[in-house]
């Protein structure tokens, strides 16, 4: 059951980091903003790689569920660093058609759902089909109004959602991908006052 998510000009959308974000956990990140509200903001990381394999996940939460998942050919993405929150949790991003039905998920733009539970994960993992899925460990998080001044001070730089930056896009070339779409040149633009410069 779609939950939808508290929505803004940034939810759901993309923050590219500015090169001048001193943060390292988040320099050079991509950011897909899943949620932003009053009460603050939720978002993952999509270009930043964890150091464990979908297989290995998978093996860790139940050895028969990656036994079906590398028979199905399902076990082979990358996980990703979602953010520094709670690293332990796994997230699931994938089509909202791949949801089992009466499972609770997050909307996010028209055709993509994330959630965290057992059903979901084994749903994606051992599927029919070749939907594509992504595992986030952790997640970041920003209290109320925080990312709204991190934006205006120059931290991120938003762009507009667009499905296929983080489904369709290699890993590798997602974070310069933005930075194009948003008509500058990847390592070489700056954020001030009056927005981002080439």
């Amino acid at each position: 059951m779609a939950k939808p998510a508290a929505s803004s000009g940034l939810a759901p959308g993309f923050l590219v980091a500015a090169p001048a974000l001193a943060d390292p956990n988040f320099d050079g990140s991509l950011v897909l903003m899943a949620e932003h509200g009053p009460d603050g903001a939720l978002g993952f990381v999509v270009n930043r790689r964890a150091p464990v394999t979908t297989a290995e996940v998978l093996a860790a939460v139940d050895g028969a569920l990656s036994r079906a998942a590398r028979d199905a050919g399902r076990d082979r993405g990358a996980v990703l660093l979602g953010g520094p929150v709670r690293t332990e949790q796994l997230w699931v991003l994938c089509h909202r058609g791949a949801v089992p039905d009466g499972q609770d998920f997050l909307a996010v733009g028209s055709d993509l759902a994330l959630g965290g539970s057992r059903e979901i994960l084994e749903a994606v993992a051992t599927g029919p089909g070749a939907s594509p899925f992504l595992l986030f460990l952790g997640y970041s998080g920003w209290g109320p109004l925080q990312v709204e001044h991190e934006v205006v001070a120059g931290a991120w730089v938003p762009l507009p959602f667009q499905e296929d930056l983080v489904l369709q896009v290699p890993l590798e070339e997602r974070y310069d991908e933005a930075v194009r779409r948003l008509g500058l040149t990847p390592g070489g633009f700056t954020v001030g006052g009056g927005g981002a410069q080439a």
